[in-house]
């Protein structure tokens, strides 16, 4: 029903529409077909795990589960057997909730969602072909390095112009990142030395109650900043070092200073912006940062 080569393959078929499409300067194809390389390449990716992570979360779910399969449903006389399959927003974040990484911000993927929306179903999209065609090659590349598949080959006769897309959309990525960076040193210099005092103060007691392992020094004034993004495992908890003490990873994801007011959103920000990645962090240190940002688990 749905094979991962023949998703691969369409989806190699139209990144090709798409990337003519662009160089013909034709917006609402290019998104149209970058839309569809998209979904089928991130719907190889769930097949490759399991054709039941394909299925479209409804009432009737059942049937298309079964069918995804290979089972056999008998439908009542008269009706047909209907298939029912995520789309690119759903797909992409169940890829994301599997751990596979897409090299664009969420910004950028939902601009891009929402330009091949526009095309899909028409009205008055406003999105640059440009920064959008830097996108797609991203999210491809992210899709493909996650499908094993040699990206030299599957943009072939493109890949020159993928290259160039992708290279440039990171250069514009970085200097934006500079430009945060350096506004917000301005900001603080601009500052009085009690209105600097005042902010120092206030940062310490937002600080006081945050572990060390997500403090770290702004890069653009010097003071404290706060770390936060997703804790994941980092050995399993059966995997008990020397000391006794297991261990977690914080996967940053964000980083904001409570003095100059430099906010990097998403992993991109955060790599052009010198802040650490990731963290190593204590277990037990781990799991009560879970505990306290978890509403469900607080009030239960």
């Amino acid at each position: 029903m749905f094979d991962e080569e023949q998703l691969k393959g369409d989806g190699l078929n139209h990144s090709f529409c798409a990337m003519q499409a662009y160089l013909g300067a034709e917006t609402d194809l290019f998104s149209l077909h970058a839309g569809i390389s998209a979904e089928r390449l991130a719907k190889a990716c769930l097949v490759r795990r399991s054709p039941a992570l394909l299925v479209e979360l409804q009432s009737n779910a059942f049937n298309s589960l079964a069918t995804l399969l290979g089972i056999a449903v008998v439908e009542p006389p008269g009706r047909r057997a209907k298939m029912r399959t995520v789309g690119l927003q759903v797909a992409f974040a169940r890829l994301q909730a599997l751990g596979v990484q897409i090299d664009v911000s969420k910004e950028g993927l939902e601009n891009f969602i929402e330009a091949r929306n526009w095309a899909t179903h028409g009205g008055p999209g406003s999105f640059d072909l440009e920064e959008t065609a830097a996108d797609f090659v991203k999210i491809v590349d992210s899709l493909l390095d996650d499908l094993h598949f040699d990206r030299y080959s599957f943009w072939n006769v493109h890949l020159a112009q993928a290259d160039r897309l992708k290279d440039g959309a990171e250069q514009r990525h970085r200097e934006r990142v500079r430009k945060l960076l350096s506004e917000a040193a301005a900001r603080f210099e601009s500052l009085s030395e009690t209105e600097r005092d005042n902010l120092q103060t206030r940062a310490a007691l937002l600080m006081f109650a945050e572990p060390n392992h997500v403090r770290f020094d702004c890069p653009s004034c010097g003071n404290p900043g706060v770390l936060s993004g997703e804790y994941g495992s980092l050995r399993p908890l059966t995997d008990e070092s020397e000391d006794g003490i297991q261990w977690a990873m914080l996967e940053v994801e964000e980083f904001e200073c409570y003095c100059c007011g430099l906010r990097l959103n998403g992993r991109s920000d955060i790599y052009a912006g010198n802040v650490p990645p990731t963290v190593t962090v204590p277990h037990n240190e781990a799991m009560a940062q879970v505990y306290r940002s978890d509403s469900e688990i607080e009030n239960s």
